[in-house]
């Protein structure tokens, strides 16, 4: 079974042997995996993401499979491997679970290649997200432990299940918490159908469930209290009453499934695959859709459109497969006749479940275009998780499922020796239909009724052509690409009824015979051959590949930038960008905040990856951008003032509106570089921000400016002010009559300052000694007592130390932090430090999963080949 995932998935995946290239990663880009602050294993111990806005915690990673794979393979390799091998561990976790469901061996297999090759998780785990394919196959596993209630390593195996829950939290977080309530939901239905009282199947139920929460627990112990230390605690938004979360319900229901896109489950790229598949290619749907596009359209496009927003963004697909999707219907059929039923009462009961799974699932997917979400959004701390469209994974999981099962019941029925006739060679065909129309004329009737009304559709659809490139013009595509949009998706239509007469076809011959007996093996081999060629071709629009010594060259600008970056923050210059200048903020937000600043470890003030938003960095931010001023800039210069944003990078025109706003004839902006946006060598018709690089131009139309007022990235005060009171802080802090070059806010009670006659603008000096993500070391020489501020975002889970004694960590200008110095020379050191004591605990507990694991396999293979005297 291994051996046949790897070579399915590697034929998909090929481009993993080529020295140069990684798979794409959205979510986890090898630039990100460079950076100093996500290497291993430091970061078990704490992460701090310095190079976002001006830093916030990133909780302390877990030892789950994914980092456990990217401290063993390193980044590149990494990046290259990951999403194959959470493939087959999907895969293996399937086939695990139908084999301990007492499936046919093809079933197993051919449900296991499913799995992994189902477009909902295989999209995932190539855009980068190859966590949540794990955690689904974590899920398989736990579902195979806890199909055995009788022998007597049950509760042995209700441990190991619960193990496996816990690292599918570990992996999927908020997607492993769903996935755990779903094997809660099995466990007690299991209960329910069981035999005995009902009193004791309740017991049993609640006793299975409670057990295998415990044990999720223990293993997601770090996982959890990470989770709600940075996704929940301090977090603005996250309160539980009825305002909150009705502000909220845009934010967390953004990412819902439009309910005719659910068409996508069993026709491929009707509406395109990622934003960039190019040929027509592109997704053109409404999943990720900003609330505020959604109301202007549909309130007539009156007024002007949002300037701010997203008309859509998808970067996974929900194909289940033609072949799967018959057979999981037929499975789900079957079990509803009540005469010669293929399936026993046991597996009729489960395929009720399953089915069921599929129906309050994709309810729950439509989010805010159906109410059905808005009953779970109600549940306590159900509004912190974002996307309803993630319930798409457990859609998939159960339609996997009811495959295996349609797989299983066919092969019994129609593959065996003792099952239907088998048909002579010399007339196999013409006594196959005979054969299915004596056994099964509704399966024929079926099959014309649907093969008519699909037809019908791809006729009507491919009719209404010029009516679908008119709504994709509305929606923001010029009429070239919308006409080759719209034949692309007329198309897989097309791909659609192609496979559908496949499979149709070949479950005939199976029907009438022509695979029973001795030629059963054959037809598994048609089947899984079908399957292949289905969702691989299906598939392949997901797969890209970098070539990341060339995405990741460097050039002048970035040289500049990345010279101790940790000494200044970078920022673009906000508002409407000019078309003629748009390559620099396409370039900016997509190729350099996102891909070669991590790399680089260059620090930007802009935010390209936080989710959740700190309460206190939404405070600050609202209070800068309320600063009354004249000309609507002093909040704006105040805020890069604050965050040591030295660098701007805008056009030449907005060096003097920025100069002329800013009060202080000493502090300006100036002119770092000026330079071009160009093709990179070789590239002819640049299509991306992969294809451009900037170089060196004294008349280009791009400038790096240097903002000669930005604070220093640490600084001595002579003279502070303390205040208690944070609101009151910030206001002062926003006063225009504030110098914050002068004096520094602390938000705590200090010896009383120099007195203001006294300020001396040489309060000392501060320079960097050493400098990472979790451990800051200065050296610092005052003729007078300071308070040293360092412009990163203060959390209380910095400690800092002088000359090597414990001190006081201070809030300054009012989320910031600082120490308070004696006069003299001395060294100051900050460091991270939050709680990990339960990584101690996880390990253990794995440890202790590991041996459970093998006591059970040893135990069932002594039971299976006992030791011969």
């Amino acid at each position: 079974m291994l051996a046949l995932l790897l070579a399915l998935l590697s034929i998909l995946l090929h481009g993993v042997y080529r020295p140069d290239q990684t798979l794409f990663s959205n979510d986890g880009p090898l630039g990100r995996l460079m950076t100093e602050g996500h290497q291993l294993p430091g970061r078990f111990t704490g992460c701090w993401e310095d190079l976002n806005n001006i830093g916030f915690n990133g909780g302390t990673a877990s030892p789950s499979i994914s980092l456990g794979l990217q401290f063993l393979l390193k980044p590149i390799w990494f990046s290259k491997l990951y999403a194959l091998v959470a493939l087959v561990i999907l895969g293996l976790g399937a086939w695990c679970f139908f084999a301990q469901s007492r499936l046919t061996p093809a079933a197993c297999i051919l449900g296991g290649m499913a799995a992994a090759l189902n477009s909902c998780f295989f999209s995932t785990a190539c855009w980068g997200m190859a966590a949540h394919p794990i955690t689904a196959g974590m899920c398989f596993f736990a579902l195979a432990a806890l199909t055995d209630t009788t022998s007597c390593q049950r509760w042995l195996r209700v441990v190991l299940a619960g193990l496996a829950v816990g690292m599918g939290v570990m992996e999927g977080a908020d997607v492993g918490a769903i996935f755990s309530l779903y094997v809660a939901a099995f466990i007690l239905y299991q209960a329910w159908i069981s035999t005995g009282s009902l009193a004791k199947r309740a017991a049993l139920g609640f006793s299975r469930v409670a057990l295998v929460a415990l044990c999720a627990a223990l293993m997601a112990a770090p996982a959890i209290s990470s989770l709600i230390d940075t996704n929940i605690k301090g977090v603005a938004g996250t309160q539980q009453d009825t305002q909150t979360k009705k502000a909220r319900w845009d934010w967390a229901t953004q990412w819902s499934l439009p309910i005719r896109e659910t068409t996508g489950l069993i026709v491929p790229g009707l509406f395109g695959y990622r934003m960039d598949t190019p040929a027509g290619g592109c997704y053109w749907g409404e999943t990720g859709r900003d609330p505020a596009v959604s109301h202007y359209i549909e309130n007539g496009r009156q007024g002007s459109p949002p300037t701010q927003g997203l008309m859509r963004f998808s970067g996974g697909g929900s194909y289940a497969g033609v072949l799967v999707a018959v057979l999981a219907f037929w499975a789900v059929a079957q079990s509803l006749r009540s005469r010669n039923p293929v399936f026993n009462l046991a597996q009729r009961r489960w395929l009720w479940f399953w089915s069921t799974v599929i129906i309050v699932s994709i309810l729950l997917c439509f989010g805010r275009f159906a109410p059905f979400y808005r009953f779970v959004y109600a549940l306590p701390y159900f509004s912190t998780i974002r996307n309803p469209v993630k319930f798409i994974y457990l859609v998939s999981f159960a339609i996997i499922t009811l495959f295996a099962y349609g797989i299983d019941g066919l092969g019994r029925k129609y593959m065996q020796s003792s099952g239907t006739m088998i048909a002579p060679r010399w007339t196999g065909l013409k006594a196959s239909w005979l054969n299915v129309w004596k056994m099964d004329k509704s399966w024929l009737y079926g099959f014309g009724i649907v093969l008519g009304l699909s037809l019908l559709a791809w006729m009507q659809y491919d009719s209404e052509r010029q009516t679908l490139v008119d709504y994709l013009q509305s929606v923001f595509f010029n009429f070239s690409d919308a006409d080759t949009i719209a034949s692309f998706s007329i198309r897989q239509v097309g791909w659609f009824i192609l496979y559908l007469l496949l499979s149709f076809g070949l479950i005939t011959a199976i029907f009438g015979g022509v695979f029973s007996g001795a030629r059963a093996r054959w037809g598994g081999v048609a089947l899984g051959l079908l399957l292949l060629a289905d969702l691989g071709r299906a598939n392949l629009p997901w797969i890209v590949y970098w070539n990341y010594p060339e995405k990741y060259a460097s050039n002048p600008i970035i040289d500049l930038l990345r010279t101790e970056p940790y000494q200044h923050r970078v920022v673009i210059c906000p508002g409407q960008t000019p078309p003629e200048f748009s390559w620099l903020n396409r370039l900016y937000k997509v190729g350099w905040t996102q891909q070669l600043f991590p790399y680089y470890n260059i620090q930007a003030l802009d935010i390209s990856n936080m989710p959740r938003k700190p309460t206190d960095l939404v405070e600050y931010q609202k209070a800068l951008k309320s600063m009354p001023d004249p000309t609507e800039m002093a909040g704006l210069l105040r805020y890069w003032q604050l965050t040591n944003a030295r660098f701007v990078l805008g056009y030449p025109s907005v060096l003097e509106p920025l100069n002329q706003a800013i009060r202080q004839t000493n502090q300006q902006f100036r002119i770092m570089a000026q330079f071009n946006i160009v093709p990179k060598p070789g590239r002819v018709a640049p299509l991306t921000e992969d294809d451009m690089t900037a170089v060196p131009d004294n008349n280009g139309p791009y400038v790096l400016l240097e903002f000669t007022g930005a604070l220093p990235r640490v600084k001595l005060y002579s003279n502070w002010e303390s205040n208690t009171n944070a609101q009151d802080l910030l206001e002062q802090l926003v006063n225009p009559d504030f110098d914050p070059n002068q004096s520094v806010l602390v938000a705590s009670e200090l010896p009383a300052a120099l007195p203001s006659a006294s300020r001396n603008p040489n309060a000392g000096t501060v320079k960097f000694a050493s400098y990472s993500s979790k451990t800051i070391v200065l050296k610092s020489d005052a003729p007078s007592p300071t308070v040293l501020l360092l412009n990163d975002h203060y959390d209380p889970n910095w400690k800092v130390s002088v000359d090597g004694r414990p001190e006081p960590l201070l809030r300054c200008n009012f989320i910031m932090r600082g120490v308070y110095l004696n006069a003299g020379t001395h060294t100051v050191e900050f460091k991270l430090q939050p709680h990990f004591k339960l990584l101690y605990l996880c390990l253990s507990v794995e440890g202790l999963g590991l041996l459970l694991l093998g006591l059970v396999v040893f135990s069932r293979t002594l039971l299976i080949h006992p030791i011969q005297k």
